[in-house]
């Protein structure tokens, strides 16, 4: 494939009310941008529904696992509640309902393969509102039948040998649903006494000791990045005090390299108001890097400062300027007269040669190499091993698969894939 060839269209949450084939809706924590290159299917006007679609994670993959389904068909949900989690060969993700509505359809099982633009569901307003699908979609939802059970839901049904088909049950059947059946308590109920057991030994944030006169800071994050950062800035500046940890992942550890997590980011608020100044973001989320816009938000919305981390094996030119919450890995050669935005990532080894321009919020990944001139947008994501020619204009949220050579400019929320 020609390093400018348009690929097929991120994930998106479709609007039957618009009017516009190439125009991409808003998955949460993927792209709000425009797609170039898109085939939509037609848009259904004057129906007030949402489609939901598998989004796309990364450029390299056009398949996802559909991990867990939290809701079933009939459910009501509110805006940001989690639909499902889907996972690609490198990270997993939490699909949000984009607006509060009933599910009215759910084709896919749980641990099936999902493509990429397929349909995950229906939102309406009302639970009896009539909506008309497109003829693909509405061929895949027929084919999902009416009697469907999760895998979780399967197992608990098998180990107590209890025939799922003769229960009279209906739609997406959940582990929730079998263990009425049974009788149980709810896994929910069994989750909260088992991590209230677990959180027993853990620090709390009541436990710290902080000095508001002290360069002390919380690490937002607990996993490969945060652990980056965590050395980073051991190395970089001893003279700090990495205090805590928070972590919003569904279980936590209880420390990173030594730094307790203390709780999620519900605790910034009060930790800044106990006198911690200063806050890193140590979520990477290369698959999903408009998710770290509002993470990155929450930091400054909680009045922190972020500051900008550089590791002494990086090279940063005097004449550099950059923003404020940046991230220079080890190996990154930052160049004469570069300019950076806020919350920018310059990974390992990755070469930003002199006058780019690199957005608010993007990602340059390990071994990329911008020549000269350069402009990157906010939030785009340059693979790992990309080439970019001088003076080429990289859209914002653009995504770049690795490997790939760039000779021309890339527009707004373009996918380029690696040729195979």
């Amino acid at each position: 494939m020609p390093p400018d060839a348009k690929v097929a269209c991120p994930p998106r949450v479709e609007k039957p009310s618009c009017h516009h084939r190439s125009e991409c809706g808003r998955i949460p924590g993927v792209s709000t941008l425009r797609c170039t290159g898109c085939h939509s299917p037609e848009p259904q006007r004057g129906t007030p529904m949402e489609i939901v679609r598998v989004p796309l994670l990364n450029a390299n993959e056009n398949e996802l696992e559909l991990v867990e389904v939290m809701v079933a068909v009939g459910d009501d949900v509110q805006k940001g509640d989690v639909l499902c989690t889907v996972e690609s060969t490198k990270a997993t993700f939490d699909v949000e309902a984009p607006t509060a509505g009933v599910v009215r359809e759910w084709p896919a099982s749980e641990g099936s393969r999902v493509a990429v633009g397929a349909l995950l569901c229906v939102l309406t307003e009302t639970a009896d509102e009539a909506y008309e699908l497109g003829a693909e979609d509405a061929a895949n939802a027929a084919e999902s039948g009416e009697f469907r059970a999760t895998r979780k839901a399967k197992e608990l049904a098998e180990a107590h040998g209890l025939d799922l088909s003769q229960a009279g049950l209906t739609g997406v059947v959940r582990e929730r649903d079998v263990r009425a059946l049974l009788g149980q308590p709810k896994a929910d109920d069994v989750q909260k006494t088992t991590e209230g057991a677990a959180g027993a030994g853990r620090v709390r944030p009541d436990d710290l000791k902080v000095r508001p006169s002290a360069e002390q800071m919380v690490m937002y994050g607990a996993g490969g990045h945060a652990r980056v950062l965590i050395d980073m800035i051991r190395q970089g500046r001893p003279d700090w005090e990495i205090l805590a940890a928070l972590d919003d992942g569904r279980t936590s550890p209880m420390d990173v390299l030594g730094v307790p997590v203390v709780g999620s980011s519900a605790e910034l608020t009060a930790l800044r108001q106990a006198g911690v100044r200063m806050a890193a973001l140590g979520i990477g989320a290369v698959t999903d890097n408009a998710r770290r816009v509002g993470l990155y938000q929450k930091l400054v919305d909680a009045g922190f400062h972020v500051p900008n981390l550089i590791h002494p094996d990086a090279s940063v030119s005097a004449s550099a300027t950059m923003g404020l919450g940046n991230q220079i890995f080890a190996g990154a050669v930052v160049s004469a007269t570069v300019r950076l935005g806020d919350n920018t990532i310059i990974n390992s080894g990755a070469v930003v040669s002199h006058d780019c321009e690199i957005g608010s919020h993007a990602h340059i990944t390990p071994g990329a190499i911008l020549a000269g001139n350069v402009k990157v947008g906010a939030g785009a994501v340059v693979g790992m091993g990309v080439t970019v020619y001088l003076g080429v204009t990289i859209g914002e949220g653009a995504m770049i698969a690795n490997g790939v050579h760039i000779m021309s400019d890339v527009a707004p929320g373009e996918v380029i894939r690696a040729s195979r």
